[in-house]
């Protein structure tokens, strides 16, 4: 299997590696303390044609994402932003899925009002399922909820973790039609910025890491959603199991954010004066192997995707996700014994790395991902699309 780039894919990863060394790496620091949204970094991307890429190619895009022609495409943005600025990489994860989804699900009008600026203006998007206590009571088990009303729906609940919620055009919301049964319940809503009764918690977001990737709260009351606002078909969302198709997207960032500290312990090692040492050069590969393992298990499954076995290149995503995940815990672990703590002064780049990264692969249970792909491999049942 030939995993070298295409000119388009090398063109765009090399785009992303100057904007992250020559902008993104530089604001980092000053993001993270605010805890402000990106919003340089996202406008560079837009500029560089990049924000539009999980778009197809029909409406104008770049035509990547999980089902598009070319998956790679939007995850090099992912994983190379997240080597220079977490934070950003996570935006732009969240607003990529987000036009992927519309894209695919949405009504020409829908992908119109909503597409086209962010083609044309550089407007963002998000997706927001999470909301408190979602974790113990399962992925589509919603506490927000839809009342039909005439013409529409009537939504109160409180959602979180909504990355760019301040800062798009529409938040995209899930919640549950109360009179429904499952997954017929379960509809996704679009609701404009500035919508009455919807309140964005700016106070709610204050995290150890991840500082710039501003995911507040949104409290809705009473909130009206026309029918044409509904995205997709009700139950969608869960039949076609969508959450999965983000896994990748995870996983680029923590081999991103592994990167991103690789480059810090080579230029920072010489210097230290232990770089001679057996045991650094040890830590030293066993970090740039476990690098490199996760990186490929998620090219193999993009080759998955590509080949239209959606239900294989789910599970293989999925394994790639708990990988990645697992080359950020030897990470960390390897690059704290031999950067040493005189490494980890607060205003050190690496302690915003280990901050981010740590609290950015508790997205990802890894206990609970090997035991799904146990449980496909014994025959049994399984979700693709539970925590992780």
């Amino acid at each position: 299997m030939d995993f070298r780039l295409t000119a388009e894919q090398q063109r765009v990863y090399d785009i992303v590696g100057e904007l992250g060394r020559e902008r993104f790496a530089k604001r980092a620091r000053d993001y993270d303390v605010r805890a402000a949204t990106p919003l340089d970094n996202l406008r560079d991307l837009y500029e560089a044609g990049l924000s539009k890429l999980t778009i197809s190619k029909a409406f104008g895009g770049g035509g990547s994402g999980a089902l598009g022609e070319d998956p790679l495409l939007s995850l090099l943005v992912v994983e190379q932003t997240a080597r220079y600025c977490p934070s950003t990489a996570q935006c732009i994860h969240i607003h990529f899925n987000t036009c992927h989804t519309v894209d695919a699900i949405g009504t020409t009008e829908q992908k119109e009002r909503l597409l086209r600026p962010v083609i044309e203006e550089g407007t963002w998007l998000n997706l927001t399922g999470s909301e408190p206590g979602r974790t113990a009571r399962g992925l589509y088990a919603l506490q927000t909820t839809a009342e039909e009303v005439e013409g529409g729906f009537r939504v109160t609940g409180l959602k979180n973790y909504a990355t760019l919620a301040a800062d798009v055009s529409h938040n995209l919301l899930y919640a549950v039609v109360k009179g429904r049964n499952m997954p017929e319940a379960h509809v996704g809503l679009i609701v404009k910025q500035g919508t009455p009764g919807m309140t964005i918690r700016h106070e709610s977001w204050n995290p150890l890491g991840m500082r710039a990737a501003v995911s507040p709260e949104i409290e809705l009351k009473d909130v009206f959603v026309s029918h044409h606002d509904q995205l997709g078909e009700a139950g969608q969302f869960q039949r076609d199991r969508w959450q999965a198709k983000s896994h990748l997207s995870f996983a680029q960032q923590y081999v991103g954010g592994c990167e991103g500290i690789f480059d810090i312990l080579k230029d920072y090692l010489p210097k230290r004066g232990t770089a001679g040492e057996t045991f650094t050069q040890l830590h030293l590969g066993e970090i740039r192997i476990a690098i490199d393992s996760a990186r490929w298990l998620v090219y193999r499954a993009i080759g998955l995707w590509q080949e239209g076995d959606h239900a294989k290149a789910e599970l293989f995503s999925m394994g790639a996700k708990h990988q990645a995940a697992a080359a950020a815990s030897i990470t960390l672990e390897k690059a704290a014994q031999i950067a040493g703590s005189s490494a980890f002064a607060e205003d050190a780049p690496l302690s915003r790395y280990f901050r981010d990264l740590r609290v950015q692969t508790l997205h990802n249970n890894i206990d609970q991902a090997a035991a799904t792909i146990g449980k496909a491999n014994l025959g049994q049942p399984f979700d693709v699309t539970a925590r992780l």
